[in-house]
């Protein structure tokens, strides 16, 4: 009996320790903040689409027309805002967003350009 009880010891110590190395290597593994996807929509009809992004350099996504998107890896934290453009070349453009840290975000446009409406998700 004392046998039997020494074996069902070493086994529960032998399945925890296995149990704890799992963990700390699945731990060690995930990344401390994932990268995201910035992605812009125009569903607003008249103009064209931009968002900018100052801590780039001044980097820009592409113009996009209406019913069209277009995406950009981003890690989060950064700030941007978004310029639409009428056929006349007249701009009107938002105040500054940001992305969380580790998150994406969906920006759409609607409306026209007379009276632009603005969209943001974060997911």
């Amino acid at each position: 009996m004392p046998a039997l009880r020494r074996g069902r010891a070493i086994a529960s110590s032998l399945v925890i320790g296995l149990l704890l190395t799992l963990g700390v290597s699945v731990a060690a593994a995930s990344p401390a903040a994932a990268a995201g996807t910035f992605r812009l929509c125009n569903v607003g009809s008249g103009y064209t689409a931009s968002a900018y992004f100052p801590g780039r350099g001044g980097f820009s996504t592409f113009a996009v027309g209406s019913g069209q998107c277009t995406s950009v890896s981003t890690d989060g934290g950064e700030s941007f805002y978004v310029e639409i453009t009428n056929a006349g070349g007249r701009h009107k453009a938002t105040g500054l967003y940001s992305i969380p840290s580790g998150r994406s975000m969906q920006f759409s446009t609607g409306g026209t350009f007379a009276a632009p409406q603005y969209t943001p998700q974060v997911y």
